[in-house]
């Protein structure tokens, strides 16, 4: 082989290796259905728990902060911070909540269900942390049963999506 076409070969493979380098590392969407919990409330802040699945199935854990619901506000509460973690078989991807809304749907007359339209957006998202973006998406479901003539919600749950870009 000549010098000349040993060069070109070792240009070629470089150029092989960027090209794929720079795929690998390019900002891919993962897109998730995930369902769960919520375990912890105030009237500024939510936190839930479940399982996604997708292309990047795992448990995941949201605590959402939020202004103070107002039922007959519109946007029910502005979300103002929190945190995002979905751990996958083989990695940690974690986020930060950076706004979105929470909105009421039916605000559960007489001690019925209680149902919230909760849309996050997410920012900071990768692997142990990163520059990524994603929206978190679901609909909360507060269960509600009157007791000795008062409404206790006893259980709630989250049902929606999930999309990382990073």
């Amino acid at each position: 082989m000549s010098r000349r076409q040993f060069l070109f070969v070792v240009a070629l493979a470089v150029a092989v290796f960027l090209s794929a380098t720079s795929s690998v590392l390019a900002a891919q969407t993962h897109n998730d259905t995930i369902t769960g919990h919520e375990y912890y409330f105030t009237s500024t802040d939510g936190r839930f728990a479940g399982t996604a699945s997708g292309s990047l199935p795992g448990a995941w854990n949201a605590d959402v902060r939020h202004t103070a619901l107002c039922l007959s506000c519109t946007p029910t509460a502005t979300i103002t911070g929190g945190s995002f973690s979905l751990a996958t078989t083989y990695t940690l991807i974690t986020g930060r909540f950076t706004g979105g809304t929470v909105q009421v749907i039916n605000r559960g007359a007489d001690c019925t269900n209680q149902t919230f339209d909760v849309d996050g957006i997410l920012g900071d998202v990768g692997r142990f942390g990163g520059s990524g973006t994603g929206r978190f998406s679901v609909i909360l479901t507060h269960y509600r049963h009157r007791i000795l003539g008062s409404c206790i919600s006893y259980a709630a749950s989250v049902r929606g999506t999930l999309t990382l870009t990073f």
